[in-house]
């Protein structure tokens, strides 16, 4: 499979704030923009480039609704990025991990992929992506 880290997901409540801080530290803004979550309200993201990898934040993860627990503002998951989604999904799920969003074609302002939300058997929450296009 050799996964690669993409980015770390972060749950912040106050995204201008945030950004504004990591900008003024040293990282480089390269989307934001306002989406539509599973149960049909808007949410906000950013991603920003810093330290040699990707930070993506988010107001409401996509994913809070399927734990047993609601996250609190902070590291919420990491992202990983595989050449074939749907075979590191047989994988991941015959090793044991919990699915927690069902693989799906996005796309938005950082180009188009597939994705699929687990959580390990000892509760990491991670994504894994295939990248289809890249615009960031």
């Amino acid at each position: 499979m050799n996964p690669m880290l993409w980015n770390i997901g972060l749950k912040i409540e106050e995204l201008d704030t945030e950004i504004g801080f990591l900008e003024a530290i040293g990282a480089k803004l390269r989307y934001r923009e306002r989406r539509i979550n599973p149960s049909g309200g808007k949410y906000n993201t950013a991603l920003l480039e810093f330290g040699g990898t990707r930070a993506f934040l988010v107001d409401e993860p996509v994913f809070e609704h399927k734990l047993e627990h609601q996250l609190i503002s902070g590291l919420t998951h990491i992202v990983f990025e595989v050449d074939n989604l749907a075979e590191a999904y047989v994988q991941i799920t015959g090793l044991g991990a919990k699915v927690l969003i069902e693989p799906k074609l996005v796309s938005g302002g950082y180009g188009s992929r597939r994705i699929a939300f687990f959580q390990s058997p000892n509760g990491l929450v991670f994504e894994m992506i295939e990248i289809l296009e890249a615009k960031v």
